[in-house]
């Protein structure tokens, strides 16, 4: 009789500590994939980087290959204007060596953004979700990398497209203007040999 009414004070908590967790598990990856969802909405593209080869001697070139990336379930609109050259025009480089000290980049180039011309309404590329938008450039390996040994290489985009120099129709669109914030890649390691 004493361990009847003992299970009947225990049963109503172990079957409300079941529910509980059975409740709890299956909310769990709800609140998981909100942060996520809520994370790619923060940061709608990302620079993604790649090279052609892991391994490069100091005779070859490497080509490096840069997209922006849509990782948002919305679309959103980037400037069709890359150019290599630093900041000013709109990708810049970063190599680094294996002790992660800076290593001076060559000049690519010089360009600055210009504004866009007046109306023009093909300065803006729709990138759907999952699509990329990118460009490519060639190093030479002697010019960039100077001596052998493992790099890393890190490509940073900066908008420049401010929203009053666009066309009228385009002001609205939800696009990476020149108050976004710099978006910067992951490294990507390569071995220059002799």
């Amino acid at each position: 009789m004493i361990l009847v009414l003992r299970f009947w004070r225990i049963y109503p908590l172990a079957l409300c500590a079941f529910f509980l967790f059975q409740v709890g598990s299956k909310t769990a990856p709800f609140r998981v994939s909100q942060r996520a969802e809520t994370s790619s909405l923060d940061k709608p593209i990302n620079v993604v980087i790649w090279t052609d080869h892991p391994k490069y001697s100091l005779r070859d070139s490497v080509k490096l290959n840069a997209s922006l990336q849509n990782t948002s379930a919305a679309p959103v609109y980037v400037d069709r204007r890359m150019f290599w050259g630093g900041f000013g025009g709109g990708l810049k480089l970063e190599i680094s060596d294996e002790q992660g000290k800076p290593v001076p980049a060559h000049v690519l180039s010089d360009a600055i953004m210009p504004p866009p011309k007046e109306r023009d309404t093909s300065i803006l590329i729709r990138l759907d979700e999952g699509f990329f938008y990118g460009t490519w450039v060639n190093l030479s390996v002697r010019d960039f990398f100077h001596k052998h040994g493992r790099y890393s290489i890190r490509v940073i985009y900066k908008s420049w497209l401010r929203k009053e120099f666009v066309a009228p129709p385009l002001r609205d669109l939800p696009a990476i203007w020149s108050d976004t914030p710099q978006i910067v890649s992951e490294p990507v390691w390569i071995d220059i040999s002799q």
